[in-house]
């Protein structure tokens, strides 16, 4: 049962239009019935907190600019706080008045009468306003992803410093390759979700932009202050061309893409996880917390939280296609299909995104390296002798390629005998040198155990980008900086929006008491 009630009675005869003195004919019942009113139970509760930001600010604005009187004002807004303390309870929505405007503008001159509730929406259109809202709406949802991806951030730069000595086998084409650290991994990680943050702090600034005054696309006749409008919504600037301001949601399709690059992140993360935690590799140790059971198999801990963080990437990849589809080839004006149809997963993607972060942290939080399993891993899987091939550079004078094959075959020779890296001899690699160059190297088995030492492994890496110590804390320490500077940028746009939002309801309260504005 739907939380409000709809008015939808198909088997009435078609009247004139609720909304129009000129079309001669409401919506037919079967487009009232099969998309204005599915539209409006859909859209309805996100657009209704955003059409009242926007009266207030706008109703503040006729007020100040002299185009409607105090008194207007004050009916206005006591009218506006009325309907915003019932929510949408209150409505009873008319699928004949076609969209949330419209049935808001006549349940507030039902209100306070045609006289006073006509004048609300002087100076503006629906296509501004529409716009306006999708701005803020847009600007709500970047600042919530900036907030919770910076909390991720910080927790894997926290989890990558305590975890900067963990020895694990690295994998390229998930074959193993060198060693690493578990520490280093998730610095990895934070390196390139710091960039997503970025891209989507950049966004921000074309996203807080005023549209409203706009008009339709063309401007408006009054003699309106958008600047005042601006202010109050907490912009930090007013659109320069009206017919950009509304025909163009470009700020939208690129907040969803470079989130669909941040969930395309989140989840390799979460493959890896999802490998690392499986039977056959147990480096990873996860709390049943974040697992489901089966209902048939009773040993089943599924890590189905993986799967699904995984999964919002495609719900991400769906709504850009989506939306770049809806916007190819309309015309550069208000169109539905660009402005509307076309973008309507994109919220729905976005408000996924924003939930996944805490849910990703969380993941983070409470991952436990195996460190045995890891360090057994490192020993089997011979991850160490890119170093025995370095090391024959080096001290053999050989060329790379000549150490590539002598190390490869030593590491055949050992396999072949059943052993593990760390029990390669010098023996094994005289015996290797032998059969690849036809003369034999001789190494001490005290220098052989140091090259294939995967500690020593790491830390020969220094200077090069490496999980080195060295490396390590350089890299914690650029991280740590950029958070701090991209804490001081978000805390800006943050307080900024919060002022407004402030100094709005306090403009509006009072005019709604009939003192006027300060």
């Amino acid at each position: 049962m739907n939380k409000y009630r709809i008015e939808n009675d198909n088997r009435k005869k078609n009247t004139s239009s609720k909304v129009s003195g000129f079309l001669q004919q409401e919506l037919a019942p079967v487009i009232q019935e099969c998309i204005t009113s599915p539209a409006l139970q859909r859209s309805f509760p996100a657009a209704l907190p955003l059409i009242t930001s926007v009266n207030k600010a706008h109703i503040l604005m006729l007020m100040r600019c002299g185009i409607i009187t105090g008194e207007t004002a004050r009916k206005l807004a006591q009218g506006v706080l009325q309907i915003e303390s019932e929510g949408i309870e209150g409505f009873e929505l008319d699928p004949a008045l076609e969209d949330p405007y419209f049935n808001y503008e006549a349940k507030i001159i039902k209100m306070v009468g045609s006289e006073t509730g006509g004048q609300i929406h002087t100076a503006r259109s629906r296509n501004d306003l529409k716009s306006t809202m999708d701005r803020l709406r847009a600007r709500t949802l970047c600042l919530r992803v900036l907030e919770d991806l910076f909390s991720l951030r910080e927790t894997m730069v926290t989890c990558g410093e305590q975890f900067k000595d963990v020895i694990m086998p690295g994998y390229t084409h998930l074959q193993p390759a060198q060693p690493i650290t578990f520490g280093y991994y998730l610095l990895g990680v934070a390196y390139a979700i710091g960039r997503d943050w970025q891209r989507i702090a950049e966004c921000y600034a074309r996203i807080n932009m005023n549209p409203l005054g706009a008009g339709a696309f063309a401007g408006v006749t009054f003699p309106i202050d958008r600047q005042m409008t601006a202010h109050l919504l907490g912009f930090d600037a007013v659109t320069d061309h009206s017919l950009d301001a509304v025909a163009s949601r470009d700020y939208l399709i690129e907040l969803i893409s470079n989130c669909t690059l941040l969930t395309s992140n989140i989840g390799r993360m979460a493959q890896d996880f999802y490998v690392m935690t499986s039977f056959e590799f147990q480096t990873l140790q996860l709390p049943d917390s974040v697992a489901i059971t089966s209902s048939i198999m009773p040993q089943k801990k599924n890590m189905t939280t993986l799967e699904i963080l995984k999964g919002r990437v495609a719900q991400a990849t769906g709504a850009l296609v989506t939306a770049l589809a809806g916007y190819k080839a309309t015309p550069f004006s208000h169109m539905l299909d660009g402005s509307q149809e076309g973008l309507r997963w994109a919220w729905d993607a976005l408000e996924e995104i924003a939930l996944s972060l805490p849910v990703a942290r969380f993941i983070v939080e409470n991952a436990e390296p195996r460190r045995e399993r890891m360090l057994e891993l490192v020993h089997s899987n011979f991850s160490t002798i890119t170093d025995l091939a370095d090391a024959l550079v080096n001290i053999a004078g050989l060329s790379f390629r000549e150490s590539h094959h002598v190390a490869g075959r030593t590491a055949r020779l050992a396999l072949d005998q059943g052993l593990s890296s760390n029990q390669i001899t010098a023996e094994h690699v005289a015996a290797a040198s032998d059969n690849i160059l036809g003369r034999k190297i001789t190494l001490d088995q005290a220098v052989v155990e140091d090259i294939l030492d995967p500690a020593q492994a790491v830390e020969r890496r220094a200077g090069s980008g490496s999980p080195a110590a060295k490396d390590m804390e350089m890299m914690l320490s650029n991280l740590k900086l950029q958070l701090d500077q991209d804490l001081v940028f978000f805390k800006q746009r943050r307080n900024k929006v919060t002022e407004a939002h402030h100094r709005l309801e306090m403009d509006f309260a009072s005019v709604a008491q009939g003192k006027g504005l300060s």
